[in-house]
Formats: C-alpha cells, structure tokens, sequence
C-alpha cells in the first residue's frame, strides 16, 4: 500500500553557529508570488505533476490549498543528487495563511514574477514572509517572458533586483522562462542546484517532532497523518505523543515521497500510518512528538520583529493572528521592554494565545494583524514558557538574551532556570535548547561541576542562579511577615512548610527547601517557629511584667504545671495575651510547649528528660506508671509528657512501655 505525502507543511529551526552543518540532498523547494503569475504551471513543466489536485482549483484555475510534488535533479559538476519536495502555495491575498504554512520550513524558493505583470503586492508579501521565516536561499524565474519584449523583462529584471536588494535574497539568480513555451527550463534547473548546493541543513539530533496538516483515512488501515519531520526520526513501532491533547499514538508504518521507509528523518516529508489514536482523532494543526520532549502552552517568549513595511507599530496588547506551522491561533502582544514595536524594530515579546499550542526554540513563525488584512511581522520562538512574563522584569530578559545570542551551553542553564522547579526531562531539554539529545548529559554534569545547579532533593536538580533567588524572596517575605507581626515569635514552621510547597508546585520539596533556607544562616528555626536571625518580638512593659510572671508560675511548679486557662486566671489576664506570650517565650527556648494547653518550663523539661534516662538505664522499657513514680507527679501530666518525648523522638512507645532511643538520648 502506498500512502500519499500531500499537505505537508514545514517548520524551520534556526541554523545557530556552534551546531554542526552538513550539505543536504534532501530540500524542500518552496513557491513565492502573485496570483496568476504562474507558479503551479511551471512547477508542472518542471516536474510533469500538476500540484492543483481540487476540483475547485482546476475549474477556476487558482490554486487554494497547498501543492505537492517531486523534482529530482542530479548534477554533473560534483554538486550531487538533490531530491526536492515541491511545495506550491496560492498566490491570492486571501490564502496567505496557506502560503505561510506552505513557506514555512522551505530550504530554497522559486519566486515567481510574470514578465508582463512585474512586481505585485503579493510578490512583495511572500518575499517579505520567506525573509521573515529564514529563508536565505531563492532563485527567481520570470515567467512568461514569450508575452513580452526584451526591454520589458529588463525592466522587471531590475525591479525585481532593487526589490531585493539589501535582504538575505540579494543577488539570488534570474531566469527568464515560459511555462507554456516549455523555455528556458534547462537553465531554471541548474540555477536551481547550483543555490540548493549552498543550502546547509542543521545537523542535530534533536527529538522527533513533526506538525500535522492533513489527516485522512484508508480503508482496512486506519488513520493517516502527513507533515514534516522537524527533528529526529521516526519508524514503525514508535509510540509517540499527540499534541495537544496529550494521547498515546502507536506508528503502523511510515512513508516518505510515496515509498515506505524503515525510518523517516528531519526535511522529509512524511506520512505516518498510525495504530490507534486514543480517543481524540488526530486533525490539521496538531502536532506529533517523542514521548516526553513537549508540553502544550498558550504563552510564547519570542524575538517579533515589524516588517518596515508595515503601517502602524506593532503595539503592546494588541491582538494579532500567529501563524506557526500548520496552525493559525489568536493572540496577544505583550512587549517585554517597551510599549511597541515600530517597523523595522525586533524586540523581546509575550505572545499570549487563546488556544494551546506546541512549539520549541528556534521555532519560525509570523504574525497578522487581527483582521488578516496584511501580515505585520514575524520572529523566532526562544522560548516556550507555562508562566506569564512581567515588563522589564530584568531576570526574564536577561533570560532571553542567553537564549537568543548565548552558546548552547547557556542556552541549556536558561532553560533549566526558567523551568524553576520543574527540571526539564533531557528530550524537552534538547529542544528547549535546540542541543543534540546525546550531548545533553555532558552538559548537566558541567553544570553541576561549576556548581550551576543544586540538589534539593535526591536527584531533584535545580538551577543555582534560580534557587538562590527563590531563597532571598523567601527571606523577604519572612522579614514581611515580622514586620506585619511585630508581637509574633515568627511562622509556625508547618505554615512556611506550606508556602513553601506551594510556591515550588511540589509538597515534596516544602522541607527541603526549608533546610536550604536555614542553611543560608539569615534565618533560623527555633522551637516550632522559624524567624530571621535579625528578628526579636517587641514587648510593652506590661507585657515584659506578665511574661515574667508566667515563666515564674512554670519554673516554680515543676513537674506539674497548670494548664492555660489556670495560668489565665492567676495572672488575671486575658487567652490572646498569655497565649501570644508563650509563643514569644517558646521561640525564646524558655518554655516547651507540650500540648495546647500544657506548658513546661524549660529547666523541668531537660530535668524530665534526665530522669527519663535514668529510669531507661537503670530498668530499662518504663511504663507510664514508673515514670509517674519517678517524678511524683499526677497521670495527667505524666501522659501528655510522654506523647511529647515521643513527637520529638527521645523516646519510642512499645506496647505498654517505651523505650530511649540512641539518637535521642546522646
């Protein structure tokens, strides 16, 4: 069975200078140009396939959706074999979001300009989007030059240079030809390998990833998807991700240019024959993925840049239309330095979506105003984020310039500072970064090595640079909270736990980055409460008097206190007074808080624990009784002494009798 590649669409990942480039032999070969300049007929007398495959396409004569076709081409001059996959876009303004999904992702395109039309506005739009998504390699062919004179084409010729002049396509040959004349053709094709021998393909292995644009089924087999590969590989008995819904997909068989393959590969077009497809069917927009290697999300970091061409600046929140791979989302523009963007400015943005999406760094896209009137501009993802960016925050946007201009060594330390707590696995790593998977450990260790990242917890890895700022904002916010309750001894350890907990998104992680916290020294714990070293509660002198008066009535009653609202009535006082005294007086060590309403002094409570040992040495498993017998005291004091030497770990219940535990006890 032969499963057909049409409506693939393709994404371009930046080409960044410390990666690895090999010359490719399989490109994609992209059309840019006005309606009825004749695209889709000198694709056809190039290759002898007709890219318009819709009834409607045929009868009207205009090309809607995306063509496909192959041209191979072989060199005689040592350049080698080159295998395209042609794609055709419509040339009407309305199409141009089929254009973009068409162009994105095109090693080398084939501008078309009718010698008896010139340059048109959609000339000018295509050229400016195949600058926008990276596009640097282009020949030009003048198209139907049997209509015209020679001094007609000449001066197409020179529009069309002054055009591009001063953009990546600058200089990009001229070919004069005819469709429908079947001439110059010969010469079209070696203009067309000698541009594609300067194309060079990222060599990187980076995890699979390949977007959807046509979804369709065949009898006895199942579903197909086509698209492109963007990164990695993929072959039959994968188990892949369906983005982004999050399904499970097992891959039946693969297809590349209508032949099945034992694997298909980053530039080719593909067309997977998928097993099962959970229960959300796969459609056009959607994306597949190597398990663990992306989430969705609505918020994109990016560098946008205006056209200059544009009419207005691109201005901060204004709603615009992103078109990235084969999807078309709404959105916001939240500039991160600035209240615009104006033409022929890049700046650092939020891009905020209404719909869920994936993508990764280095991703292409462009960007049309709210109406699709006209497209505004276009960048580069850095950065695909689950938490909104504040203006001018400065660590964000140091952030990005690491992402946008740094090595992939700072690349891979950003993207594990912005995941905070959550350590990215190395598949999502390798694409955050745009870092080839292998290389991906030896980085981590160089990391560590440098001390640029943390343990936390067990293998728990986290950024150093983030970890020491989470540590200063939590020592901010405990000094706060002092200054808020002056008369307090601090927070009750298990409420900063919580905060903590809940501010790294993991309960697991509440202790320990309480240890890391007191570790730093600034803060301290004492008893149940945690305050800043700097920190003493602020007593009147009446209260300074009945503090007093309380430690007195503890100290001079050993063994056996009276309980708080005894205390209460002595010093004919009041339950929120006396209570906010022996949390300052606990914190202090100078009291033990036993239960709610029992209070030790803390001489008698290091004297219970003598004699505990004492009792242990000298008969060894004790029963309450004997401990009663011991300290001459009452059971309803010598109870809840018990339950607390267990809670602190002194002592361990057995039964009936307890026991002294080594660790306690030393």
């Amino acid at each position: 069975m032969r499963i057909g590649t049409l409506g693939a669409s393709f994404i371009l990942i930046d080409v960044m200078t410390d990666q690895l480039t090999t010359p490719a032999k399989h490109l994609i070969l992209g059309t840019a140009g006005h309606i009825d300049h004749g695209k889709t007929s000198l694709i056809e007398a190039l290759t002898g396939t007709n890219a318009d495959r819709l009834p409607e396409e045929k009868r009207r004569g205009m090309t809607i959706e995306l063509g496909f076709a192959q041209l191979r081409l072989s060199d005689s001059d040592g350049l080698g074999d080159f295998d395209f996959g042609v794609v055709d876009v419509p040339g009407h303004e309305r199409f141009v979001r089929t254009m973009v999904a068409g162009a994105t992702g095109v090693d080398l395109a084939l501008i078309v300009v009718a010698a008896d039309d010139s340059v048109m506005p959609q000339t000018v739009e295509h050229i400016e989007i195949l600058q926008l998504l990276g596009v640097t390699r282009a020949v030009v062919a003048i198209n139907k030059c049997d209509l015209v004179d020679e001094n007609l084409v000449e001066l197409v010729e020179t529009e069309l240079a002054e055009m591009l002049e001063g953009t990546p396509l600058a200089g990009s040959p001229m070919v004069r030809v005819s469709a429908i004349k079947q001439t110059g053709l010969d010469e079209l094709r070696t203009a067309i390998i000698t541009q594609a021998g300067k194309v060079n393909r990222v060599q990187t292995d980076l995890p699979f990833r390949m977007p959807i644009d046509r979804v369709f089924s065949v009898a006895g087999r199942g579903t197909v998807v086509t698209g492109s590969v963007i990164s990695g590989s993929v072959q039959s008995g994968d188990t892949l991700e369906l983005w982004p819904h999050g399904e499970t997909v097992r891959v039946r068989e693969v297809q590349s240019h209508g032949q099945t393959n034992d694997q298909s590969q980053a530039g080719q077009r593909t067309a997977i024959n998928l097993q099962s497809t959970g229960k959300t069917a796969p459609q056009r927009g959607d994306e597949l993925a190597a398990i663990d290697a992306v989430k969705p999300t609505r918020l994109l970091d990016v560098r946008l840049e205006c056209l200059t061409s544009h009419r207005e600046p691109i201005r901060n929140h204004s709603r615009i239309r992103v078109c990235i791979a084969a999807t078309e989302v709404m959105g916001r523009c939240v500039c991160l330095t600035g209240d615009r963007i104006d033409a022929g400015r890049r700046e650092y943005v939020q891009l905020r979506l209404s719909e869920p999406i994936v993508a990764s760094y280095g991703q292409r896209f462009i960007v049309r105003d709210e109406n699709a009137a006209r497209t505004a501009g276009g960048g580069v993802v850095l950065r695909a984020t689950p938490r909104r960016s504040s203006r001018n925050m400065t660590a964000s946007i140091k952030g990005l310039k690491a992402l946008d201009t740094g090595s992939a060594h700072e690349r891979i330390e950003e993207s594990i500072r912005s995941a905070q707590f959550d350590m990215p696995t190395p598949k999502r790593l390798s694409l955050d970064a745009s870092v080839p998977l292998g290389d991906i450990s030896q980085h981590i260790d160089a990391l560590r090595k440098d001390k640029r990242l943390t343990a936390i917890f067990g293998d728990k890895l986290v950024s150093t640079v983030f970890l020491n700022a989470f540590i200063t904002r939590a020592t901010a916010w405990i000094k706060r909270y002092h200054q808020m309750h002056p008369q307090e001894p601090g927070i009750l350890e298990e409420t900063l736990v919580g905060w903590l907990s809940r501010k790294s998104q993991s309960a697991a992680l509440g202790k320990p980055l309480l240890e890391k916290l007191i570790a730093t020294r600034d803060v301290r714990r004492i008893g149940r409460y945690i305050c800043h070293t700097e920190f003493a509660p602020q007593l009147s002198k009446q209260d300074e008097k009945l503090l007093g008066q309380l430690l007195a009535i503890l100290e001079e009653s050993g063994f056996a206190p009276p309980l708080l609202d005894a205390m209460i009535k002595q010093t004919d006082s009041n339950k929120a007074r006396v209570d906010k005294l022996l949390k300052i007086a606990t914190s202090a060590g100078q009291v033990v808080r036993i239960d709610a309403s029992l209070y030790l002094h803390a001489d008698a409570e290091r004297e219970l624990r003598d004699r505990v040992l004492e009792l242990f040495n000298a008969k060894g498993p004790f029963t309450v009784s004997s401990l009663r017998e011991a300290i001459d005291s009452s059971r309803k004091y010598v109870v809840p002494f018990v339950e607390h030497l267990d809670r602190t770990g002194f002592t361990q219940r057995d039964g009936d009798v307890r026991v002294v535990l080594t660790q306690g006890a030393s």
